[in-house]
């Protein structure tokens, strides 16, 4: 256990632990007398693939999972898979010697509509 991580803002908490960069657990809660919602996702890297597993909750009732597997490939890309109660996407990044992002993304709602965005970025 190495890092703890604690952030206040607008009426909100972020606490972060973070284990030796093997993986890190992350619990968030917000909300007014309204409205509040709450968080926790856990997250473990095994041999250059990161998984990621979240769960969500607020108090309208609403509540989901989602999980992610994110791998790190040989020159600067990466591919991933999410899925959650109505969504399942995989994407593809790849970022060149110059600095320029590329990255593509197909998604399937829980209709089964299926969408897919394409990306090019450059950091300022």
């Amino acid at each position: 256990m190495k890092k703890n991580k604690y952030k206040y803002n607008n009426g909100g908490l972020v606490a972060q632990k973070t284990f030796k960069g093997v993986g890190s657990l992350e619990a968030r809660a917000s909300g007014d007398q309204d409205y509040n919602a709450r968080s926790l996702t856990a997250s473990k890297n095994i041999n250059g693939t990161r998984v990621t597993a979240s769960k969500f909750q607020d108090s309208f009732g609403n509540k989901g999972n989602s999980y992610s597997v994110e791998k790190q490939l040989p020159k600067r890309s990466s591919v991933g898979v999410t899925k959650s109660r109505y969504n399942l996407g995989a994407s593809y990044n790849k970022q060149t010697k110059s600095g320029l992002n590329f990255r593509a993304e197909v998604n399937r709602d829980a209709r089964g509509a299926l969408s897919g965005s394409m990306s090019i970025s450059k950091p300022l």
